[in-house]
Protein backbone atom coordinates (compact mmCIF):
# COMPACT_ATOMS: atom_id res chain seq x y z
CA UNK A 1 0.00 0.00 0.00
CA UNK A 2 0.84 3.19 -1.02
CA UNK A 3 1.60 5.92 1.80
CA UNK A 4 1.65 9.64 2.40
CA UNK A 5 4.26 11.43 4.04
CA UNK A 6 7.47 10.34 2.50
CA UNK A 7 10.81 11.91 1.83
CA UNK A 8 12.64 11.95 -1.81
CA UNK A 9 16.25 10.93 -1.31
CA UNK A 10 17.20 14.98 -0.84
CA UNK A 11 14.95 14.97 2.16
CA UNK A 12 12.11 16.93 0.60
CA UNK A 13 8.29 16.31 1.88
CA UNK A 14 6.73 14.78 -1.09
CA UNK A 15 2.82 14.85 -1.70
CA UNK A 16 0.90 11.88 -1.94
CA UNK A 17 -0.82 13.02 -5.09
CA UNK A 18 0.06 15.55 -7.92
CA UNK A 19 -3.03 16.73 -9.31
CA UNK A 20 -2.16 18.51 -13.43
CA UNK A 21 -4.60 21.69 -14.52
CA UNK A 22 -3.57 22.59 -17.94
CA UNK A 23 -5.23 26.34 -18.15
CA UNK A 24 -5.77 28.88 -20.82
CA UNK A 25 -7.47 32.00 -20.65
CA UNK A 26 -10.39 30.92 -18.34
CA UNK A 27 -9.86 32.47 -14.53
CA UNK A 28 -12.96 32.30 -13.74
CA UNK A 29 -13.69 28.22 -14.77
CA UNK A 30 -10.00 27.78 -13.00
CA UNK A 31 -10.95 29.02 -9.97
CA UNK A 32 -13.73 26.89 -9.57
CA UNK A 33 -11.50 23.52 -10.48
CA UNK A 34 -8.78 25.02 -8.17
CA UNK A 35 -12.03 25.11 -5.15
CA UNK A 36 -12.47 21.54 -5.86
CA UNK A 37 -9.20 20.35 -5.34
CA UNK A 38 -9.15 22.23 -1.74
CA UNK A 39 -12.17 20.89 -0.91
CA UNK A 40 -10.88 17.37 -1.07
CA UNK A 41 -11.10 15.24 2.23
CA UNK A 42 -7.52 14.05 1.06
CA UNK A 43 -4.97 16.98 1.42
CA UNK A 44 -1.85 15.97 0.79
CA UNK A 45 -1.35 17.05 -2.63
CA UNK A 46 0.26 19.34 -4.46
CA UNK A 47 -1.35 21.26 -7.30
CA UNK A 48 0.42 22.13 -10.71
CA UNK A 49 -1.22 24.45 -12.99
CA UNK A 50 0.28 24.40 -15.85
CA UNK A 51 -0.77 27.93 -18.64
CA UNK A 52 -1.12 27.57 -22.07
CA UNK A 53 0.47 30.99 -22.51
CA UNK A 54 -1.79 32.95 -19.97
CA UNK A 55 -3.12 36.36 -19.48
CA UNK A 56 -2.10 37.87 -16.36
CA UNK A 57 -5.66 37.18 -15.17
CA UNK A 58 -4.67 33.70 -14.91
CA UNK A 59 -1.64 34.09 -12.14
CA UNK A 60 -3.89 36.84 -10.03
CA UNK A 61 -6.15 34.35 -9.30
CA UNK A 62 -4.20 31.61 -8.14
CA UNK A 63 -2.59 34.03 -6.14
CA UNK A 64 -5.67 34.34 -4.49
CA UNK A 65 -5.82 31.03 -2.64
CA UNK A 66 -2.86 31.89 -1.12
CA UNK A 67 -1.77 28.09 -1.09
CA UNK A 68 1.77 27.14 -1.29
CA UNK A 69 0.67 23.62 -2.17
CA UNK A 70 -0.09 25.39 -5.42
CA UNK A 71 2.38 25.85 -8.32
CA UNK A 72 2.08 27.68 -11.47
CA UNK A 73 4.15 27.25 -14.97
CA UNK A 74 3.17 29.41 -17.28
CA UNK A 75 4.13 28.83 -21.10
CA UNK A 76 5.88 31.44 -23.04
CA UNK A 77 3.83 30.72 -26.35
CA UNK A 78 0.11 29.07 -26.88
CA UNK A 79 0.47 25.31 -27.29
CA UNK A 80 -3.20 25.07 -28.46
CA UNK A 81 -4.23 22.03 -26.67
CA UNK A 82 -4.02 19.83 -23.66
CA UNK A 83 -1.66 17.51 -24.41
CA UNK A 84 1.24 19.84 -23.81
CA UNK A 85 0.58 21.23 -20.68
CA UNK A 86 -0.28 17.89 -19.12
CA UNK A 87 2.89 16.29 -20.18
CA UNK A 88 4.85 19.67 -18.62
CA UNK A 89 2.43 18.58 -15.58
CA UNK A 90 3.54 14.71 -15.85
CA UNK A 91 7.42 15.79 -15.69
CA UNK A 92 7.36 17.91 -13.07
CA UNK A 93 4.73 16.13 -10.96
CA UNK A 94 6.71 14.28 -7.44
CA UNK A 95 3.58 12.70 -5.98
CA UNK A 96 3.42 8.96 -5.27
CA UNK A 97 0.17 9.63 -7.98
CA UNK A 98 -1.25 11.85 -10.66
CA UNK A 99 -4.30 13.13 -11.12
CA UNK A 100 -5.48 15.15 -14.32
CA UNK A 101 -8.25 17.84 -13.75
CA UNK A 102 -9.34 19.54 -16.69
CA UNK A 103 -10.02 23.71 -16.29
CA UNK A 104 -13.73 23.38 -16.65
CA UNK A 105 -14.43 20.16 -14.54
CA UNK A 106 -14.99 19.88 -11.15
CA UNK A 107 -14.04 16.62 -8.51
CA UNK A 108 -16.84 15.54 -5.44
CA UNK A 109 -14.58 16.21 -2.01
CA UNK A 110 -13.82 12.43 -2.02
CA UNK A 111 -12.30 11.89 -5.74
CA UNK A 112 -8.44 11.71 -4.61
CA UNK A 113 -9.33 9.33 -1.62
CA UNK A 114 -11.30 7.38 -3.24
CA UNK A 115 -8.90 6.84 -6.21
CA UNK A 116 -5.85 6.69 -4.44
CA UNK A 117 -7.52 3.93 -1.97
CA UNK A 118 -9.37 2.31 -5.55
CA UNK A 119 -5.52 2.42 -7.10
CA UNK A 120 -4.09 0.75 -3.81
CA UNK A 121 -6.52 -1.89 -3.76
CA UNK A 122 -6.43 -3.15 -7.92
CA UNK A 123 -2.72 -2.45 -7.67
CA UNK A 124 -3.46 -0.75 -11.16
CA UNK A 125 -1.48 1.74 -13.10
CA UNK A 126 -4.39 3.81 -14.11
CA UNK A 127 -7.25 4.67 -12.45
CA UNK A 128 -10.55 5.59 -14.07
CA UNK A 129 -13.59 7.56 -11.95
CA UNK A 130 -17.02 7.29 -12.88
CA UNK A 131 -17.94 10.80 -14.43
CA UNK A 132 -20.50 12.64 -15.55
CA UNK A 133 -20.55 14.66 -18.98
CA UNK A 134 -22.78 17.54 -17.89
CA UNK A 135 -24.95 18.88 -20.44
CA UNK A 136 -25.32 22.68 -21.29
CA UNK A 137 -28.12 24.24 -19.45
CA UNK A 138 -31.36 23.37 -22.01
CA UNK A 139 -33.57 26.16 -23.23
CA UNK A 140 -36.83 26.85 -21.32
CA UNK A 141 -38.97 23.67 -21.92
CA UNK A 142 -36.21 20.86 -23.17
CA UNK A 143 -34.43 19.09 -20.52
CA UNK A 144 -31.00 18.38 -20.48
CA UNK A 145 -29.90 14.38 -20.52
CA UNK A 146 -26.14 13.99 -18.94
CA UNK A 147 -24.36 10.51 -20.05
CA UNK A 148 -22.59 8.61 -17.76
CA UNK A 149 -18.92 7.66 -18.55
CA UNK A 150 -15.94 5.68 -17.00
CA UNK A 151 -17.73 2.23 -17.18
CA UNK A 152 -15.66 -0.41 -17.71
CA UNK A 153 -16.14 -4.77 -18.10
CA UNK A 154 -15.62 -6.39 -15.00
CA UNK A 155 -14.38 -4.10 -13.24
CA UNK A 156 -11.26 -2.80 -15.71
CA UNK A 157 -10.96 -0.94 -19.09
CA UNK A 158 -11.99 -2.52 -22.22
CA UNK A 159 -11.03 -0.76 -25.32
CA UNK A 160 -13.76 -1.27 -27.06
CA UNK A 161 -16.39 0.68 -24.65
CA UNK A 162 -14.59 2.36 -21.85
CA UNK A 163 -14.73 6.55 -21.99
CA UNK A 164 -12.08 7.49 -19.98
CA UNK A 165 -11.73 11.27 -19.85
CA UNK A 166 -8.74 13.12 -18.54
CA UNK A 167 -10.73 14.58 -15.14
CA UNK A 168 -11.23 11.11 -14.23
CA UNK A 169 -7.56 9.56 -14.66
CA UNK A 170 -5.12 8.63 -11.76
CA UNK A 171 -1.73 7.14 -12.91
CA UNK A 172 1.18 5.36 -10.94
CA UNK A 173 3.94 7.69 -10.89
CA UNK A 174 6.38 5.07 -11.13
CA UNK A 175 4.52 3.86 -14.19
CA UNK A 176 4.80 7.02 -16.89
CA UNK A 177 8.30 6.37 -17.81
CA UNK A 178 6.58 2.84 -19.49
CA UNK A 179 3.13 4.85 -20.66
CA UNK A 180 4.63 7.77 -22.28
CA UNK A 181 3.57 10.84 -22.31
CA UNK A 182 0.19 12.13 -24.30
CA UNK A 183 0.53 12.53 -27.92
CA UNK A 184 0.16 16.04 -29.97
CA UNK A 185 -3.82 16.39 -30.97
CA UNK A 186 -2.01 16.72 -34.44
CA UNK A 187 -1.21 12.90 -34.21
CA UNK A 188 -4.34 11.99 -33.12
CA UNK A 189 -7.81 11.15 -34.47
CA UNK A 190 -9.92 11.09 -31.31
CA UNK A 191 -9.18 12.97 -28.54
CA UNK A 192 -5.57 12.66 -26.44
CA UNK A 193 -6.68 11.69 -23.26
CA UNK A 194 -8.61 8.02 -25.28
CA UNK A 195 -5.60 8.28 -27.39
CA UNK A 196 -3.75 7.65 -24.09
CA UNK A 197 -5.42 5.29 -22.62
CA UNK A 198 -5.29 3.19 -25.18
CA UNK A 199 -1.80 3.49 -26.03
CA UNK A 200 -1.00 2.49 -22.44
CA UNK A 201 -3.73 -0.34 -22.00
CA UNK A 202 -1.84 -1.92 -25.71
CA UNK A 203 1.75 -1.29 -23.49
CA UNK A 204 0.14 -3.55 -20.24
CA UNK A 205 -0.61 -0.99 -18.01
CA UNK A 206 -3.75 -2.50 -15.60
CA UNK A 207 -6.07 -0.16 -16.18
CA UNK A 208 -8.88 -0.33 -13.10
CA UNK A 209 -12.42 1.45 -13.06
CA UNK A 210 -13.78 2.74 -10.03
CA UNK A 211 -17.33 2.25 -9.24
CA UNK A 212 -18.20 5.51 -7.18
CA UNK A 213 -19.33 8.90 -9.17
CA UNK A 214 -16.78 11.60 -8.29
CA UNK A 215 -15.96 13.31 -11.46
CA UNK A 216 -18.20 16.11 -13.72
CA UNK A 217 -17.18 17.10 -16.98
CA UNK A 218 -18.41 20.10 -18.37
CA UNK A 219 -17.15 20.82 -21.72
CA UNK A 220 -16.24 23.38 -22.95
CA UNK A 221 -16.60 22.11 -26.54
CA UNK A 222 -20.41 21.90 -25.67
CA UNK A 223 -21.07 25.49 -25.22
CA UNK A 224 -20.49 27.76 -27.89
CA UNK A 225 -17.95 30.92 -27.32
CA UNK A 226 -16.83 29.46 -23.47
CA UNK A 227 -13.50 31.28 -23.43
CA UNK A 228 -14.98 34.32 -24.70
CA UNK A 229 -16.58 35.18 -21.72
CA UNK A 230 -15.06 34.72 -18.57
CA UNK A 231 -18.01 33.19 -16.48
CA UNK A 232 -18.34 29.59 -14.64
CA UNK A 233 -22.08 29.86 -13.46
CA UNK A 234 -22.75 26.42 -14.08
CA UNK A 235 -19.72 25.37 -12.05
CA UNK A 236 -20.48 27.86 -8.82
CA UNK A 237 -23.81 26.60 -8.68
CA UNK A 238 -22.24 22.22 -8.69
CA UNK A 239 -19.23 23.74 -6.52
CA UNK A 240 -22.12 24.97 -3.70
CA UNK A 241 -24.27 22.10 -4.13
CA UNK A 242 -21.58 19.70 -3.50
CA UNK A 243 -22.19 20.53 0.70
CA UNK A 244 -24.56 17.19 0.72
CA UNK A 245 -22.49 15.72 -2.49
CA UNK A 246 -24.70 12.77 -2.60
CA UNK A 247 -28.03 14.66 -3.22
CA UNK A 248 -25.79 16.27 -6.08
CA UNK A 249 -25.52 12.80 -7.30
CA UNK A 250 -28.73 11.85 -7.54
CA UNK A 251 -29.65 15.00 -8.87
CA UNK A 252 -27.10 14.65 -11.54
CA UNK A 253 -27.34 11.06 -12.31
CA UNK A 254 -31.26 11.11 -12.35
CA UNK A 255 -30.76 13.28 -15.40
CA UNK A 256 -28.89 10.75 -17.36
CA UNK A 257 -29.12 8.95 -19.86
CA UNK A 258 -29.84 5.45 -19.75
CA UNK A 259 -26.72 3.28 -20.24
CA UNK A 260 -25.72 2.05 -24.21
CA UNK A 261 -26.32 -1.58 -24.02
CA UNK A 262 -23.81 -2.86 -26.81
CA UNK A 263 -25.47 -6.03 -28.81
CA UNK A 264 -23.40 -8.97 -29.05
CA UNK A 265 -22.10 -8.13 -32.88
CA UNK A 266 -21.37 -4.87 -32.43
CA UNK A 267 -19.12 -5.30 -29.53
CA UNK A 268 -17.48 -8.34 -31.19
CA UNK A 269 -16.62 -5.65 -34.45
CA UNK A 270 -15.25 -3.59 -32.31
CA UNK A 271 -12.80 -6.01 -29.96
CA UNK A 272 -11.96 -7.19 -33.85
CA UNK A 273 -10.81 -4.20 -33.81
CA UNK A 274 -8.63 -3.55 -31.47
CA UNK A 275 -7.09 -6.59 -31.74
CA UNK A 276 -5.83 -5.23 -35.35
CA UNK A 277 -4.77 -2.50 -33.29
CA UNK A 278 -7.42 0.45 -34.26
CA UNK A 279 -8.95 2.04 -31.38
CA UNK A 280 -12.65 1.99 -32.51
CA UNK A 281 -13.47 5.11 -30.73
CA UNK A 282 -10.35 7.03 -33.54
CA UNK A 283 -11.98 5.17 -36.39
CA UNK A 284 -15.67 6.71 -36.00
CA UNK A 285 -13.51 10.17 -35.50
CA UNK A 286 -11.86 9.51 -38.76
CA UNK A 287 -14.78 9.37 -40.81
CA UNK A 288 -15.77 12.81 -39.54
CA UNK A 289 -12.62 14.71 -39.33
CA UNK A 290 -9.06 14.26 -40.43
CA UNK A 291 -6.01 13.41 -37.98
CA UNK A 292 -5.66 16.82 -35.78
CA UNK A 293 -9.01 18.29 -36.98
CA UNK A 294 -10.92 17.71 -33.84
CA UNK A 295 -8.95 20.26 -31.40
CA UNK A 296 -9.42 22.70 -34.71
CA UNK A 297 -13.40 22.44 -34.70
CA UNK A 298 -13.47 22.40 -30.62
CA UNK A 299 -10.89 25.94 -30.98
CA UNK A 300 -13.96 27.30 -33.02
CA UNK A 301 -16.75 26.53 -31.47
CA UNK A 302 -15.14 27.76 -27.71
CA UNK A 303 -14.16 31.05 -29.68
CA UNK A 304 -10.16 30.73 -29.85
CA UNK A 305 -8.23 31.49 -32.79
CA UNK A 306 -7.02 28.74 -34.81
CA UNK A 307 -4.34 26.28 -33.74
CA UNK A 308 -0.91 28.67 -33.32
CA UNK A 309 1.52 27.28 -36.03
CA UNK A 310 4.86 24.80 -34.97
CA UNK A 311 7.10 26.77 -37.76
CA UNK A 312 5.59 30.27 -38.14
CA UNK A 313 7.98 32.19 -39.96
CA UNK A 314 9.80 35.40 -38.64
CA UNK A 315 6.85 37.80 -39.81
CA UNK A 316 4.53 35.69 -37.81
CA UNK A 317 7.28 36.18 -35.12
CA UNK A 318 7.28 39.77 -35.60
CA UNK A 319 3.09 40.11 -35.35
CA UNK A 320 3.26 38.24 -31.92
CA UNK A 321 5.35 39.79 -30.42
CA UNK A 322 4.60 43.28 -31.49
CA UNK A 323 0.63 42.36 -30.15
CA UNK A 324 2.23 41.47 -26.97
CA UNK A 325 3.67 44.87 -26.37
CA UNK A 326 0.39 46.45 -27.25
CA UNK A 327 -1.25 44.09 -25.06
CA UNK A 328 1.09 45.13 -22.25
CA UNK A 329 0.91 48.85 -22.99
CA UNK A 330 -3.04 48.48 -22.56
CA UNK A 331 -2.44 46.89 -19.27
CA UNK A 332 -0.46 49.65 -17.97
Amino acid sequence: MERSGHSDTAGQNVPLVSVVIATHNRPAALRQALRSVLGQTLQDFEILVIGDACRPDTGATIAEFRDPRIVYVDLPVNFGEQSGPNNIGFARSRGRFVALLNQDDLWFPDHLAATTGWIDATGADVVIARGIVVEPRPAKGTHARNSVFGNGRGGFYDPAITTGYGSAQMVRRTSLDRLGPWRPASQCYCETSQDWLFRAWQKGAVIATMPHLTVLKLHSGMRKGSYVDDVAREQEDLIDAMATPDALRVRVLSAAEPPLRWRRYTYFRRRLLVAFGIHPRALSFRRRHRRGAFVAKLREIRGLAPMPKREPSAEELLTLYRSRIDATAKDD
